[in-house]
């Protein structure tokens, strides 16, 4: 449409342009014929340079993985023709919650629950891939989560139905945290949820050993809440993309509020484990409990923050022997 039909627009009738299938949607559709009239009126003012402009910034901002990469780096859609971007922004905001609906479309592409499922398969999302553990619907759930535009449409409207651009993420990380903010604005690269390779992120957690007797006990009041200072969270990796994951998505926050939401199941499970097992087990230590919990638990949905925050219990010896006094045993290995 932009390169074939916009950007060469003339003297001559913009449907005579199009091929066999925006010819279809073409006269199937009021709207859309509406809008690519007016679109092509205004493109036909055009200069051969805003013309281009227009073509060059289209492909630009649709290569999502490299703008993400930051090998690439946007192109600011004030340097195109006021009056162009006046109609188009308004255009491919309304086109994607049209277009999907479209009977030529599902015909052609498939349903959105059909494109939505096999699009988590082939990807392996089983929970939300920007937070990790944000709940998605499946293939047996009735509907579907939303996607996100992970460059939004107010930012980069020429990707609104570019589907290397639509990621299914948890309700949190959509409207709670992202948003409409443009991930690529502090001028950093950005993981790209649909990248073939990631690196090995690690969670770091070191509790404060001062709070020790306020960790392991429920909260009471609002006073006695745990702190990020009694809980710090932190990544292995200090590089410009995990900076980005952390501030568009808020992670060290919530996953502090995961951990300081479960650290009293976890606990209680070590300290069950630890008595179940000490009678039955020789030498069986109250170490050998966090790590038998922390093995058990690796594949649990936060699994991945369980562990950090009991290793980080585990490395104290105060607690450790408390443990086992209470149990009937202070034996502690070296």
């Amino acid at each position: 449409m932009v390169n074939e039909v916009w950007c060469k627009a003339d003297k001559k009738q913009c449907k005579s342009k199009l091929n066999d299938e925006l010819k279809a949607l073409y006269e199937d559709q009021p709207w859309f014929q509406e809008q690519v009239k007016a679109i092509y009126k205004v493109c036909k003012s055009l200069t051969i340079q805003e013309k281009e402009d227009f073509k060059n910034a289209f492909a630009h901002n649709n290569r999502i993985e490299e703008l993400c990469a930051g090998t690439i780096t946007p192109i600011a859609l004030s340097t195109l023709n006021e009056g162009l971007i006046k109609v188009l922004k308004p255009f491919f905001k309304e086109l994607y919650t049209r277009f999907l609906g479209w009977k030529v479309i599902r015909d052609t592409y498939g349903e959105k629950k059909t494109y939505y499922d096999e699009l988590n398969l082939k990807n392996g999302f089983v929970d939300c891939p920007c937070c990790g553990f944000g709940d998605l619907k499946t293939i047996y759930s009735k509907g579907r989560s939303a996607f996100d535009h992970y460059l939004p449409q107010k930012h980069y409207p020429f990707s609104s139905t570019n589907f290397n651009n639509l990621v299914p993420i948890c309700t949190t990380c959509n409207s709670d945290e992202k948003g409409e903010v443009d991930v690529l604005k502090e001028g950093k690269p950005a993981y790209y949820p649909f990248a073939k390779t990631h690196p090995s992120i690690e969670v770091t957690v070191n509790v404060d050993k001062k709070a020790l007797k306020k960790l392991i006990e429920p909260t009471d009041d609002l006073k006695s809440k745990i702190t990020k200072s009694e809980i710090k969270v932190d990544f292995n990796l200090k590089d410009d993309k995990t900076e980005s994951w952390d501030r568009i998505f808020d992670i060290k926050s919530r996953y502090f509020e995961r951990i300081s939401s479960n650290r009293i199941g976890w606990f209680t499970k070590v300290d069950k484990h630890y008595r179940k097992y000490k009678e039955k087990i020789n030498n069986y230590s109250v170490e050998n409990a966090f790590d038998d919990v922390i093995e058990d638990d690796s594949d649990d949905q936060l699994g991945f923050l369980k562990a950090p925050y009991l290793e980080s219990l585990k490395s104290n010896r105060h607690l450790v022997k408390a443990i086992g006094e209470v149990a009937g045993s202070s034996k502690i290995n070296d």
